[in-house]
């Protein structure tokens, strides 16, 4: 090993944020590296980004993080910067969800069998609870029991408004008619698991 060798220690936060708030914007892209793919897995995760938008939402998030330390708007970090940067990344990634939710799906077959018959879906007052603080808790108790594939189709769906096809697409499905199917089938799991006595 080379004597003259010293171990550079990794710059803690406060260090990290001083660094480029005196300029030294090279460390944005080791900042973007460092925190990109465990954004990534929480996204797609906990939130139903697919990789794209996961992806998008990060690297916009690491762009409004220096935004606003140069701006001033940020002065100074009373949070860990991965903190700060899950934060923003979040906030755009939902954001994206409820533009994607003013899209109407462009679903050919609503309405015709493939057990996408309206009136035997999910009713408006189930759909509701999403929203609903005293009967989230619910919910996601009984969603908590569908397993990680029900879970992820109902909510792409129900909640973020998800043509069928992107689900197709998302998850990987053959077919759109695959993803109806197995989203009745989930439909009727969660029915019984909310109201056991039906």
């Amino acid at each position: 090993m080379n004597p003259n060798y010293v171990k550079v220690k990794p710059l803690d936060d406060a260090e990290l944020f001083a660094a480029i708030k005196s300029g030294r914007h090279e460390l944005l892209d080791e900042l973007y590296r460092q925190h990109r793919g465990a954004f990534l897995t929480y996204a797609q995760r906990q939130l139903f980004a697919t990789e794209e938008d996961a992806a998008d939402c990060f690297q916009d998030a690491v762009i409004a993080f220096y935004k606003n330390i140069v701006s001033g708007k940020l002065e100074v970090l009373t949070c860990g910067i991965r903190t700060y940067l899950f934060a923003i990344g979040k906030r755009l990634v939902y954001r994206r969800n409820q533009q994607r939710q003013r899209e109407s799906p462009t679903d050919p077959d609503a309405g015709i069998g493939l057990g996408n018959d309206p009136s035997a879906e999910l009713d408006m007052s189930l759909l509701n609870r999403f929203e609903d603080d005293h009967r989230k808790e619910m919910l996601a108790g009984a969603l908590a029991k569908l397993g990680d594939e029900c879970q992820r189709i109902l909510t792409l769906f129900y909640y973020h408004r998800y043509p069928i096809e992107s689900i197709q697409n998302t998850l990987d499905f053959s077919s759109p008619g695959a993803v109806r199917i197995k989203k009745m089938r989930c439909l009727d799991k969660l029915k019984k698991f909310i109201n056991p006595q039906s």
